[in-house]
């Protein structure tokens, strides 16, 4: 019977005591509309601007990675991997979550706990 994956949207993968998850599906149309290419970079800077608001500790454990056709976190800590799996899925697969994550973090120039401007 298969096993189902507490990593989920991620491919968890683990070699001598460093563990990584990484993103098949970067949902390229959703970075789109907000002028971003969705590329590794793109989430890099969402993953990063959101948990420098909400979660800086956790930050602190994770390496994300640079490749252009997917993205990657790699950490010592697997628990903390787990802890952002779980943080990504809460938005992953709801496209008005992760449109308003992409508009909140997608950000060059982003300002922690700044008050988003009404549109």
């Amino acid at each position: 019977m298969k096993q189902p994956n507490a990593f989920q949207p991620f491919l968890f993968s683990s070699f001598q005591k460093k563990h990584s998850l990484t993103l098949g599906d970067l949902k390229w149309k959703a970075f789109e509309v907000h002028d971003f290419l969705g590329d590794s970079e793109d989430w890099g800077m969402v993953i990063e601007n959101m948990l420098t608001e909400k979660n800086p500790a956790l930050l602190a454990k994770l390496s994300l990675g640079t490749d252009h056709d997917m993205f990657c976190i790699s950490s010592d800590d697997r628990d903390a991997l787990h802890d952002i799996a779980e943080i990504v899925s809460e938005f992953y697969d709801n496209d008005v979550l992760l449109d308003a994550c992409i508009e909140r973090y997608a950000q060059y120039d982003f300002v922690p706990n700044q008050p988003v401007p009404c549109q």
